[in-house]
């Protein structure tokens, strides 16, 4: 991870600071164009590249379990390439289940704590939770999400970025640009918090429509009770402060999910 850190980070902070020199007060469009292309690069690299370092991947074996979501991801014309399965129990029981890829070429990755500790039934139902998300959306939404605020932070900084007033106020003399970005942060953390906000709020709100699909296809038990293990392995705090939890988790709690899926008035509509 620290090399990968030298390798990556070093040469992206190197660049970030020679398009603030050349690009003038304009700047933080430039800077926002880069971080954006390096994310999208990120998305298609790390599950490709950079993950297979440290778990190994397998094609999901033949049987009952890989009929199932075949049959699933083909009821929803799923355009299913890949179905692998990933050694996440070499470090700790964490079980989840995710689906990444573009456009034709899509693929699911199931734990092994994930097939460990649930029925056949209780899986397809999670990946039914996943697909919910693929079918509403809801990742290029957040990646939408994410890049107007990063936008928003390099305008902030732009704002910011040529003030004395903010090196004189942290005992600074000098005026680096990539000190002026790390004082820049602390003054930035009350509208990030407000932002990380608002994206909780959006965040729970395609897990309760990711739910509500998964349900719809008729997984609804099975998704509630694959949950309660999931929450069980992974010693995730089942039923906190609502106000605590609305402001710093992005996934509801199990307590608010089960209602949801008993009560389907209780989460945001999947239409």
């Amino acid at each position: 991870s620290f090399l990968l850190v030298v390798i990556f980070g070093g040469p992206l902070v190197a660049v970030f600071l020679w398009v603030i020199g050349v690009a003038g007060p304009r700047f933080y469009l430039y800077t926002w164009a880069l971080l954006a292309v390096v994310q999208l690069l990120a998305i298609v690299i790390y599950p490709t590249v950079i993950q297979p370092l440290f778990n190994k991947f397998e094609p999901l074996p033949a049987g009952e379990l890989r009929e199932a979501i075949e049959a699933l991801a083909s009821r929803l014309h799923f355009p299913l390439k890949k179905l692998y399965v990933v050694d996440g129990s070499k470090r700790s029981s964490h079980s989840n289940a995710y689906v990444f890829g573009f456009f034709k070429s899509k693929r699911i990755v199931i734990y092994d704590t994930l097939i460990g500790q649930c029925t056949t039934e209780e899986i397809v139902a999670i990946v039914g939770h996943e697909l919910g998300h693929w079918k509403m959306n809801h990742v290029p939404r957040m990646l939408a999400m994410a890049q107007i605020q990063t936008f928003l932070v390099f305008f902030a900084f732009g704002c910011f970025v040529g003030e004395e007033a903010m090196y004189a106020s942290f005992g600074a003399r000098t005026a680096p640009v990539m000190l002026g970005f790390v004082f820049f942060q602390y003054l930035y953390e009350p509208l990030g918090s407000v932002l990380q906000f608002c994206s909780n709020v959006v965040s729970r709100i395609n897990e309760f429509q990711a739910d509500a699909f998964s349900k719809k296809l008729g997984y609804g038990k099975q998704l509630a009770a694959g949950l309660i293990k999931l929450q069980i392995e992974n010693k995730s705090t089942m039923n906190p402060d609502p106000l605590y939890s609305a402001y710093h988790y992005s996934h509801p709690p199990l307590v608010e999910r089960l209602n949801a899926l008993d009560n389907p008035h209780v989460a945001p509509k999947t239409e």
